[in-house]
Formats: structure tokens, sequence, C-alpha cells
């Protein structure tokens, strides 16, 4: 007979359990191939936890850095935002400022200055456009 020090593969298993009876052998041997396939299944679990962490983990970098980017695009969109505003602010004042001047005007009626022939400050002729208004008046004399 075998010693129990020796390993448990094969016939040595069987040579073992030679003085048992034939169904707790195999009951014994069957809980064995199970506990084996039962290992096999937690480390092939164990294997795919491992790998779905790496892709979670790497999903999850993925993430981050587009929310990074797009924190940056945020915040470079909200100072040009208060760039427009300021821009916007500034020419708001200076419509205001036109429109009083024209406002002013149009009280003080047509300026005396250049005369009946000018009546608003858009209407204004060109010098080439006077010289040639003046050409045709000499032109009629």
């Amino acid at each position: 007979m075998m010693s129990q020090t020796q390993g448990s593969s094969g016939s040595e298993a069987d040579a073992r359990y030679l003085g048992t009876d034939d169904k707790k052998r195999k009951r014994m041997l069957s809980n064995r191939e199970s506990a084996r396939r039962s290992r096999m299944r937690k480390q092939k679990h164990l294997e795919d936890l491992t790998r779905e962490i790496g892709e979670l983990e790497r999903e999850n970098r993925d993430i981050i850095k587009a929310f990074n980017a797009k924190m940056q695009g945020q915040l470079g969109l909200r100072s040009e935002n208060e760039a427009l505003l300021a821009e916007k602010a500034a020419l708001m004042n200076h419509l205001n400022g036109m429109e009083s001047i024209i406002g002013s005007f149009n009280k003080n009626g047509p300026c005396q200055r250049f005369g009946s022939g000018v009546q608003e400050p858009w209407q204004v002729h060109s010098p080439s456009q006077q010289q040639i208004m003046a050409s045709a008046s000499m032109s009629r004399i």
C-alpha cells in the first residue's frame, strides 16, 4: 500500500480509497472534481472582474479627460461672453452719445454755419459732389 504523503493525483488517489466501498470512493472523487471546477470558475470570475476593473478605469479616465476639456471650453466661452458684453456696453454708450448729439441738433434746427442747404448731418455732400454742384451753378450764370 502507498503512503498518504504521496501526491493525490490519478492512480495514487484511487489507491488511497481501495479500502473504502465503491460508492464512497466515487462520491469523494466526484466531490474533489467538483471542488476543482469550482476553483476554476472562481479563478475565471476573478480574472473577468479584474479585466472589467481595468476597462472601467480606462473609461473613467476618458470621461474625466472629456469633462476637463468641456470645462476648459466652457471657461473660454464664458470669458468670450464677458468680453462681448463689455463691448456691447461700450457700443451702447457710444450709440447713446450719438443719439444725444442728433437729438440736440434736431432741437436747435439746421446748422447756421453751413446755411440752409444742410439740414441733417447725414446729408452732407462729399467735396467732389460740392465741386460738381458749384460747377453746375456756374454754368447757369
